[in-house]
């Protein structure tokens, strides 16, 4: 399971620790970067074995979904995958099982954390009130078109103040090897969030409207955001590896109108360093 420490921000928030990350492509990189690892084909690897990872890492990402304000962020990972496909820790969820499907398809159910949201990540958000952290099911498919394009799919149920939020998520991966241990990817991914999403973290209810000074505001399900992204992955040794990324996100419809909304695109950073067993 991923450990975010708030190492960077208040003295408040350094004692804090989280489990997640703030930024889905962030932990996805320590991922992706064992399983390229992996995947390169001798006959050693041709079947399925047990193995994991840990990582450290610094992020830099907007404090909530359209601030305009950064966050420094220190980040712990850990995953481990077992040979019948059970796992714990990674971007999938916090425990779950992960099935060949077909020689090019995998899929997965698991339990995993949605983060929520506190009113002190910005001044922005003073009245707003706490979106508290939930259990959620999530549900992916991964499917690998070829050795350098992979396509990804996920669903998330119980998100947000009301548990009633669900995510749709899609994304594609193209990988251009740079040098035989040094790989760049292009990536690119959407979400798609239902009205219960919408409103628990972009709507402003009456209450909150009273106390925030906001207007009201009853978004609609919809597109939540599109992503466009460069991964870069060192292999350093068979065990050791670099990772960087560089994102841009924007957010579209409903949550880019919501008045919480100060910067409709954001960019973030990520660099890291795992350790593959």
């Amino acid at each position: 399971m991923t450990l975010i420490y708030q190492t960077f921000s208040n003295p408040k928030a350094q004692a804090r620790v989280k489990y997640w990350a703030p930024l889905f492509v962030a932990a996805l990189a320590l991922t992706s970067a064992t399983t390229r690892a992996q995947s390169k084909p001798n006959s050693e690897d041709s079947a399925a074995r047990s193995g994991g990872f840990v990582g450290i890492g610094v992020n830099v990402d907007p404090r909530y979904q359209g601030a305009d304000e950064t966050r420094t962020t220190g980040i712990a990972g850990f995953e481990y995958r077992w040979a019948n496909g059970l796992f714990v820790g990674g971007t999938d969820g916090l425990v779950g099982i992960q099935i060949d499907a077909a020689p090019q398809l995998k899929l997965g159910v698991a339990l995993g954390l949605d983060e929520g949201r506190k009113a002190s990540d910005s001044r922005y958000l003073a009245g707003m009130g706490d979106v508290v952290a939930r259990g959620t099911l999530n549900l992916h498919a991964k499917a690998a078109v070829n050795n350098q394009l992979s396509l990804s799919t996920g669903l998330q149920f119980g998100a947000g103040g009301s548990g009633k939020g669900g995510l749709l998520k899609l994304g594609a991966s193209y990988e251009v090897p740079l040098a035989p241990a040094t790989g760049l990817s292009f990536n690119v991914g959407a979400t798609v969030a239902n009205a219960d999403y919408m409103q628990d973290y972009f709507g402003v209810s009456a209450l909150q409207a009273r106390a925030s000074g906001y207007k009201g505001y009853a978004p609609e399900s919809g597109l939540r955001d599109v992503t466009f992204g460069l991964s870069l992955q060192h292999q350093i040794s068979r065990e050791w590896m670099l990772i960087a990324i560089v994102n841009s996100t924007t957010l579209f419809g409903a949550a880019k109108d919501s008045p919480l909304v100060r910067q409709a695109t954001s960019q973030s950073m990520f660099a890291g360093i795992a350790y593959r067993f």
